[in-house]
C-alpha cells in the first residue's frame, strides 16, 4: 500500500491581455494588447496505489483544486477563433476550473490469462457564463453556473494469443475497449443565449463506444 500527498501553487503574471476600448463610437473596432493578466492554480493531491497482484496495481486519486485568472488573455481568442466577439476583461473563474476530481484506474488479472483495466473518472462541471442575444454576458463570467457532474467508466479487457508462423512463435495481444461503459450523459456545449427558447439546454454529449484493439509483438 502506498499513499501520497502533494501540494502543487503556480501563478502566472505579465500575461498578454486583449481588450477592445470603450467609449466614443469612434473607437469601435480598435483593441487593446497589454500585459498586465494574471492567473493562478492550487491543487491539493491524494492518491493511493494497491497491489494484490504482481506486477499489477490499483490506483484511486482525489484532487482538489481552483483556477482563476483573467478571460481575456491573448490566446484564447488569436488563432482559435475566427471572429472572436470581445467584451471587457475579467478575473474570474478559468474555463477549466474543476474543484472536484476523483480518478480510478489499474489493471486486474483474470482467469485465462485474461488482463482488465478499468479506469473510472468522476468531476464537477466546468463553469460557463450566460449571454444575451447582442453577445454581452449577463452576471460575472463564469460564475453562472456548471456543465453537469461529468462520470466516465472505461474499461478494456485484453488477452496475449501465440501465434505460430515458419518455424517461428510471435505473440499479439487481443482485445475490446468500451468508452463510456454506462453511456453516462457528458454534455460538451450549452445553449446559454437567454433569448434563446432552448436557453439552458446541454448537448453534444459522447455515447458508449466500442472498440477492437489488436497489438503484434515482433
Amino acid at each position: 500500500l502506498l499513499v501520497r500527498v502533494g501540494y502543487e501553487q503556480r501563478k502566472t503574471r505579465r500575461d498578454f491581455l486583449i481588450n477592445p476600448f470603450l467609449g466614443t463610437n469612434s473607437n469601435a473596432g480598435i483593441y487593446q494588447l497589454g500585459n498586465g493578466g494574471k492567473s493562478s492554480y492550487r491543487e491539493l493531491l491524494l492518491m493511493s496505489r494497491v497491489r494484490l497482484q504482481k506486477n499489477r496495481d490499483l490506483f484511486i486519486s482525489y484532487t482538489r483544486s481552483r483556477a482563476a485568472g483573467d478571460l481575456n488573455t491573448f490566446g484564447s481568442y488569436a488563432g482559435n477563433i475566427s471572429n472572436p466577439i470581445l467584451r471587457a476583461n475579467e478575473y474570474s473563474r478559468l474555463a477549466f476550473d474543476v474543484p472536484n476530481r476523483l480518478l480510478f484506474w489499474g489493471d486486474v488479472g483474470l482467469p485465462y490469462k485474461i488482463n482488465l483495466s478499468p479506469v473510472v473518472d468522476w468531476r464537477s462541471g466546468f463553469p460557463f457564463s450566460v449571454i444575451d442575444e447582442n453577445q454581452n454576458f449577463i452576471g460575472k463570467r463564469n460564475l453562472s453556473g456548471r456543465y453537469p457532474q461529468f462520470f466516465s467508466m472505461d474499461m478494456q479487457i485484453t488477452r496475449d494469443f501465440k501465434l505460430p508462423f515458419r518455424h517461428k512463435e510471435y505473440t499479439f495481444r487481443g482485445g475490446v475497449k468500451f468508452f463510456n461503459l454506462t453511456n453516462h450523459f457528458n454534455p460538451r456545449d450549452i445553449q446559454n443565449n437567454i433569448d434563446s427558447p432552448e436557453f439552458g439546454s446541454f448537448y453534444n454529449g459522447v455515447s458508449r463506444t466500442i472498440r477492437l484493439k489488436i497489438e503484434f509483438k515482433f
